[in-house]
């Protein structure tokens, strides 16, 4: 590695870094901010809140990359053009491809920390700060000495089963009773969500029912359900596919497909993450044709809004393709590579008509 590569390296990840820092105080603020109307309740007050809020900062972290670096990359390649020192680089002929190549160091830098995010870090600490603010919510509720709790609604009784490992997985237990306390339903969920009459969302929801000529048994991708019982207890047992890590998405996904069960939604948010964390090397090559071209002179303020544009941008188009695609049943793999595919052609298009 030269000595110029370890020079532009050291730029692009020292604005990439204050970039982060700005964006996470700001997502900090806001998590606390929602976290407010619930302090007082139960053990859950204002340092379980910031324990909470901090819990989440690796996913956040992983959240904020890819915008994070193109703008950091855009400020820290626009100081190098205020100050001339690419048009010395360029004269002393060293060609835009040459640029890219150690941008590109950087971005790989910063793909693996995205990876190493992604892939453990923050799935595990979101998950941990998911059941560390849910007991202290409900400080009446054991939780911490079991694999599952068992809730009783009426004729209904439910067993939560927890994520205890990564090698095992959560699920909503529904068990229904008669009238003389016989069996009538046995019924399984991965999701549960409130909808706007206050009813349970199960999702993924096969079901058991047992009858006097024999067993039926059912399958749905959604279901509706209606319990007395808290979101965030409930909340606890569901696989949510942003709290598994990478191994887990592809255990769970074979489970469910073994199982003939609905992986739709798991497939795509395993893709969509890969997809994410590629986006980074390619959000940091992005920045140099911009800087090359047409705000090789404009102030700091315009290249952070050029960038912030472009990766919300981004950060929305593969959020609906995501959403569409789970809707319309789209490969998952066409879901995630439409928007890192556009991001890709631009990029090359980008630095191909630079001069």
């Amino acid at each position: 590695m030269s000595l110029l590569d370890r020079y532009i390296i050291v730029a692009v990840l020292k604005g990439v870094s204050i970039v982060i820092g700005v964006l996470l105080a700001v997502g900090a603020f806001i998590e606390l901010m929602g976290q407010l109307d619930d302090i007082g309740s139960g053990n859950y007050d204002l340092i379980a809140a910031l324990t909470y809020v901090v819990l989440r900062i690796p996913r956040l972290t992983f959240q904020v990359l890819p915008a994070a670096a193109l703008v950091g990359a855009l400020l820290s390649l626009g100081n190098f053009a205020v100050h001339r020192e690419l048009v010395v680089m360029r004269t002393s002929g060293i060609s835009r491809f040459r640029l890219s190549f150690s941008v590109g160091l950087a971005g790989i830098i910063l793909m693996v920390i995205a990876g190493l995010l992604g892939e453990s870090v923050a799935p595990s600490l979101s998950a941990y700060a998911r059941e560390f603010r849910t007991q202290a919510l409900h400080d009446d509720l054991n939780l911490s000495d079991g694999q599952s709790t068992w809730l009783k609604d009426g004729d209904h009784i439910l067993n939560l089963r927890r994520q205890p490992d990564a090698a095992s997985f959560g699920g909503v237990y529904l068990f229904e009773l008669g009238p003389d306390r016989e069996l009538l339903q046995v019924a399984r969920a991965d999701t549960a969500e409130i909808d706007s009459e206050n009813r349970w969302v199960l999702g993924n929801y096969s079901e058991t029912i047992f009858l006097d000529q024999g067993v039926q048994a059912n399958n749905a991708r959604e279901s509706t359900q209606s319990y007395n019982l808290s979101p965030d207890v409930l909340g606890l047992s569901v696989v949510r596919h942003d709290l598994l890590d990478m191994p887990g998405l592809r255990r769970y996904i074979q489970y469910l497909n073994n199982n003939e069960l609905d992986a739709d939604r798991y497939l795509i948010a395993y893709w969509v993450r890969i997809a994410d964390i590629i986006s980074v090397f390619f959000m940091t090559i992005l920045a140099l044709p911009f800087v090359l071209g047409g705000l090789r002179s404009t102030g700091a303020g315009a290249r952070m809004l050029v960038g912030l544009m472009i990766g919300l941008s981004y950060y929305v188009a593969a959020q609906v393709f995501a959403n569409s695609g789970e809707v319309f049943d789209v490969d998952p793999r066409v879901v995630a590579g439409l928007p890192i595919g556009a991001l890709v052609l631009i990029t090359v298009g980008t630095m191909i008509r630079v001069r």
